[in-house]
């Protein structure tokens, strides 16, 4: 197969869904396919992207129709660019004889594939991956409305948990009858070596310490977090909880961790490159992720890859691989007194801790490994292409 992904978002960028087009492509590309990624740049021609040396990842500014701030500029600039980019692009499939495009969380400036699906013989596969949808709203009434119609112009929408399938039903009401959803994965061997060759004297000067990786976003409950560690502070004094990732609620996060005087407790690293964050992973006791929403969770299998017992809200995607009292722990969201609670239950019970890191390291290796993941993408795809 010869396949075009489409994304805002590919490494060095860290997050889920950069971790898993990343993946994905590799994955694909070992199994003998063609797989290229486009990513939106800043170039009018379309080139190879000058922060990844690589040559089967390209980029080009695609041109929204409306620019908020300069509604008229925006307007002019698309009429203007319009004709030479839907060129460029038609000779660039062309070119790569690509078969397959997949749109990975749709934006407006992915419009063009859907006037070149009409054009060209291209299958138009549409993923969503979470804010794509549930942060909609705050993008202009334009622009959410070539948002949905990117979506519905689809020959199939493909979710990452029942969940998110659910909620953007609700939200975007019509979608293309041809829709699923399939789980992210990890390649464990390959997260697993990364860690072994990660410096780790500044990681094990930390321990012992609770990890949470996350971008610094309201959704992801990090100010619960802040909250259970002022009511375990004292009876955890050789812990420390570290928080990877940055983010607009940062300088308010530092803040609020001093008011609660839990500073000395908490470390704040800010961005962590994806090849540094493993060896966070494989140092911990405990991961936690406190998520008022979260679409799905790629971190809690990462961190069942390096076999440690995880501590989760009961939110979105999350329920769909981890099991309460089998494979981590539950909670439900915004409760910070249930959330320590359960943290110190977790941390005083060794064989609570043992049994929950053994299931979910089974788990993540028999169910979500991409070696074996990657063969229900590869399935949907060709299914995809196969369709009259």
């Amino acid at each position: 197969m010869n396949i075009l992904i489409v994304t805002p978002f590919f490494t060095p960028q860290t997050g889920g869904v950069a971790t898993y087009i990343e993946d994905l492509r590799r994955f694909l590309g070992r199994r003998g396919h063609h797989v290229i990624v486009l990513r939106a740049g800043e170039s009018d021609s379309i080139v190879n992207c000058h922060q990844v040396h690589d040559e089967h990842v390209f980029e080009l500014y695609m041109r929204g129709i409306w620019i908020p701030e300069a509604p008229l500029k925006g307007l002019l600039a698309s009429m203007l660019y319009f004709i030479p980019t839907m060129f460029r692009l038609a000779r660039f499939l062309q070119k790569q004889k690509i078969q397959l495009v997949c749109l990975e969380y749709p934006l407006p400036f992915m419009w063009y594939f859907s006037i070149l699906k009409r054009v060209m013989n291209l299958k138009l596969l549409v993923g969503l991956h979470g804010d794509d949808v549930l942060s909609l709203h705050v993008l202009s009434g334009l622009d959410q409305k070539i948002v949905r119609q990117v979506i519905r112009d689809g020959d199939q929408v493909l979710a990452h948990s029942s969940s998110l399938l659910r909620q953007a039903e609700q939200i975007l009401g019509e979608l293309p009858p041809n829709r699923g959803y399939l789980p992210y994965g990890v390649e464990c061997e390959r997260i697993r070596t990364q860690a072994s060759k990660a410096p780790t004297a500044d990681v094990t000067s930390l321990r012992p310490y609770v990890l949470t990786v996350a971008k610094l976003y309201d959704r992801k409950g990090i100010d619960v977090l802040l909250e259970a560690v002022r009511i375990l502070r004292e009876e955890l004094q050789g812990h420390r909880f570290v928080i990877a990732g940055d983010g607009p609620e940062e300088t308010k996060l530092k803040s609020m961790s001093r008011h609660l005087g839990v500073d000395d407790h908490v470390v704040f690293l800010g961005d962590v490159s994806s090849k540094d964050i493993p060896a966070l992973f494989r140092h911990c006791e405990l991961f936690v992720l406190p998520s008022r929403s979260e679409p799905f969770g790629i971190v809690l299998l990462e961190a069942m890859t390096f076999e440690k017992a995880i501590v989760a809200t009961r939110v979105g995607g999350i329920p769909e691989f981890v099991t309460d009292g089998q494979t981590g722990v539950l909670v439900e969201p915004c409760n910070s007194v249930a959330l320590a609670d359960t943290i110190r239950r977790v941390l005083r019970d060794p064989e609570l801790q043992s049994r929950l890191a053994k299931n979910g390291l089974s788990t993540v290796e028999t169910e979500y490994d991409y070696n074996r993941l990657v063969l229900r993408y590869e399935g949907v795809f060709k299914d995809l292409l196969e369709a009259a």
